[in-house]
C-alpha cells in the first residue's frame, strides 16, 4: 500500500491523484467552497483568543485548493485575523507541492514535505487535515481456527495475490488492547503509522487545536463482526468505491478507515485535552456553512457535505486542544459509536 500510492515515480498520489466530480473521488472541499469557509469562520472565532501571530497548518495539503479557500475567506470576512495568520502546507507529494505553491496566496506560504520539520511547541493555532490517517498504509489481519492471521501480498504469475501466515504477537497485543477479537473469516486492518503521525502533530502544537476530519471508527464499531466482516480498505476508482486492492497497483486510490482511539490516545500522551468527535455534518452546520451559501445550487453543494446519508455522518471530526477553549465541539469523544 506504501509503494502503491506514495512510491516517488509510480505511486498514486506522486503521478498525480484524480480528484473532483468526474475524478477517481471526491473530497468536501471540492465538493463545496463552504467547506473552506466555514472552518475559516471557526477558526477565527477561536483566534480572538490569541494575542499576536497565529498559525494554521494544513498536513496533506494536496494542490492547496482547501488552503487557498481558506485564505481567501479570512481575508474577506477576517481581515484582522488574517493579517496575523501563517499559512503551512504540509504535503510530500513534490508535484503536488509545485502545484500549491504556484496558487496566488496574498500573505505567502510555508510548504513543508514532512510533519517532523514542524517544531516542537511552534504551532498556535490550528493544524487541521481532511482524510490524512485514513490514507496511511495498513496491515491486513484476520480470524480463524489457527488463531490470528495476517493477509501477505505475494505474487503469482502476474497478479498480486493474499497469503495466510501467522500474524505477528504485536498485533494480537494491539486488537487484545482494545478489546478485539476477530472471529473467524472476519477480516480488520491496523495502522501501526497512525498514531506516531498523531503524536508528531501533537508534539508541535504549542496552544491551539488539532482538528481532524476522516472517514473513521471507535474500536466496538471498527472491528464489528457483523457490520465490518470484511474490514475497510477499499479502491476508489473513476468515482467508484470498489475493486481489488492488489489490482492497477499506482493507477487507483487506497485508504482505510481510521481509528479514532488510536489517535484520541496519542494526542493525550502528548499533553492534548480531548474535546469530542463530531459527525462531519452537525460540525459544519454548527460552523454556518448554510451562510456561505448564495443560491439554491450553492446549498444543494453545502448540502452534500452534511448529508446524513452520505459525508455528514461517514466522516468525523476529532478535536484535540492544549490551553485553549475548544471551538465549539458538541459530540462526547467518549461516545463509543462516534465516527
Amino acid at each position: 500500500m506504501a509503494a502503491a500510492l506514495y512510491d516517488g515515480e509510480e505511486g498514486y498520489y506522486s503521478r498525480g491523484p484524480s480528484i473532483g466530480e468526474r475524478g477517481d473521488f471526491v473530497t468536501s472541499p471540492w465538493i463545496s467552497p463552504a467547506f473552506a469557509r466555514a472552518l475559516a469562520r471557526r477558526f477565527a472565532r477561536q483566534a480572538r483568543e490569541f494575542d499576536g501571530p497565529l498559525d494554521f497548518v494544513e498536513v496533506g495539503a494536496g494542490e492547496g485548493k482547501f488552503l487557498e479557500e481558506f485564505a481567501a475567506a479570512l481575508e474577506a470576512n477576517d481581515a484582522d485575523v488574517f493579517e496575523r495568520v501563517r499559512l503551512t502546507a504540509v504535503e510530500r507529494s513534490a508535484s503536488a507541492r509545485q502545484t500549491l505553491l504556484r496558487r496566488p496566496f496574498p500573505r505567502g506560504l510555508r510548504a513543508l514535505d514532512s510533519p517532523k520539520e514542524l517544531s516542537e511547541g511552534s504551532v498556535n493555532g490550528w493544524i487541521f487535515s481532511n482524510e490524512l490517517y485514513d490514507a496511511l498504509p495498513v496491515v491486513r489481519v484476520t480470524g480463524s481456527a489457527r488463531g490470528l492471521q495476517e493477509l501477505r501480498v505475494d505474487f503469482e504469475g502476474d497478479a498480486f495475490v493474499w497469503r495466510t501466515a501467522a500474524a505477528p504477537d504485536a498485533y494480537r497485543e494491539h486488537l487484545e488492547r482494545y478489546g478485539v477479537a476477530m472471529e473467524a473469516g472476519q477480516v480488520g486492518e491496523i495502522s501501526f503509522g497512525a498514531a506516531p503521525l498523531h503524536r508528531i502533530l501533537a508534539r508541535a502544537l504549542g496552544r491551539g487545536s488539532l482538528v481532524s476530519f476522516d472517514y473513521g471508527h471507535r474500536s466496538p464499531v471498527l472491528y464489528h463482526a457483523t457490520a465490518r466482516r470484511h474490514g475497510t480498505l477499499a479502491v476508489h476508482f473513476a468515482g467508484l468505491r470498489r475493486g481489488d486492492p492488489l489490482s492497477r497497483p499506482g493507477q487507483v486510490d487506497l485508504t482505510a478507515h481510521v481509528h479514532w482511539d488510536l489517535l484520541i490516545e496519542a494526542g493525550e500522551a502528548e499533553g492534548l485535552t480531548t474535546e469530542g468527535i463530531s459527525r462531519q455534518g452537525r460540525f459544519l452546520v454548527e460552523s454556518g456553512v448554510f451562510d456561505f451559501t448564495p443560491d439554491d445550487a450553492a446549498r444543494w453543494r453545502a448540502y452534500r457535505l452534511v448529508d446524513p446519508e452520505g459525508m455528514g455522518d461517514e466522516i468525523s471530526v476529532l478535536v484535540q486542544s492544549r490551553g485553549v477553549a475548544a471551538p465549539g465541539l458538541a459530540a462526547s469523544a467518549t461516545s463509543g459509536n462516534a465516527g
